[in-house]
């Protein structure tokens, strides 16, 4: 073979390898570029979980830290959703043993009813917060009135005017007998948006117990103790019911 000949013989592998050892580079830099993009648009979806996760229930949190906990595809990123993950856990737990802790009190057959619904208005906060969906913030469908009388003698009327309620679509836990009663029957609301509803009901009661009044009871508007359209008819022991009057 002539030296010209093997030159260009030469010349073409030169050519070939190089262009086979260029194409191997830049697929390998390729992959890395695509790869190293695809951990940023990780890493930047995963700070938006994070956002969202911190904003929410422990029941939501739960749930997303365990999902990122495993399907993170960067080492160091799953790592620190592990870590997250039980410290959620930690939360959850206790939450779920304060959960337990007041259903036992709950079941406490000396509660009155204002203080056992209470406490499930909390047992239903808890369930909410361990539920593992983003909860919604939904006013009551019904109206809850809580009913107090000053004498014995004055619960049959009490009972009707529960019955009476209830037609009309009003939650009324019980009644209770309570010695601190006003002078003068009253219904209470404790938001000032919830004026409106307490003055309505206010004159169904009338219709039995025509000496009662509204009255706005301050210091509750942020109260998490106090769940909305909760009212509480306070019957004076010098109150006299017209029951005929209500049956006609």
């Amino acid at each position: 073979m002539s030296e010209e000949r093997f030159k260009a013989w030469l010349t073409f592998w030169q050519f070939m390898l190089g262009t086979v050892v260029v194409g191997i580079f830049s697929a390998v830099i390729s992959h890395q570029i695509q790869t190293r993009e695809v951990e940023i648009k990780e890493q930047e979806s995963n700070a938006k979980f994070l956002e969202q996760a911190l904003q929410e229930d422990v029941g939501v949190r739960r749930r997303l830290s365990q999902y990122f906990a495993n399907v993170t595809r960067s080492t160091e990123l799953r790592e620190r959703w592990k870590e997250y993950a039980k410290l959620v856990e930690t939360e959850y737990q206790e939450t779920l043993s304060e959960k337990q802790r007041l259903q036992k009190e709950a079941s406490n057959s000396s509660l009155n009813a204002i203080e056992r619904d209470r406490l499930q208005q909390r047992i239903s906060e808890l369930e909410r917060q361990l539920s593992p969906k983003p909860a919604t913030n939904l006013t009551p469908s019904k109206a809850r009135i809580y009913m107090h009388i000053g004498s014995d003698g004055q619960r049959l009327a009490a009972e009707q005017t529960a019955a009476t309620l209830r037609s009309d679509s009003v939650a009324v836990p019980g009644i209770e007998l309570r010695s601190n009663s006003p002078r003068r029957t009253e219904v209470r609301y404790f938001k000032s948006t919830e004026q409106a509803e307490a003055e309505g009901l206010t004159a169904i009661i009338r219709s039995i117990w025509p000496d009662a009044v509204v009255k706005y009871i301050p210091g509750h508007e942020a109260s998490a103790a106090i769940r909305p359209r909760h009212y509480e008819l306070w019957i004076s022991t010098t109150s006299v019911p017209h029951l005929e009057e209500a049956s006609n």
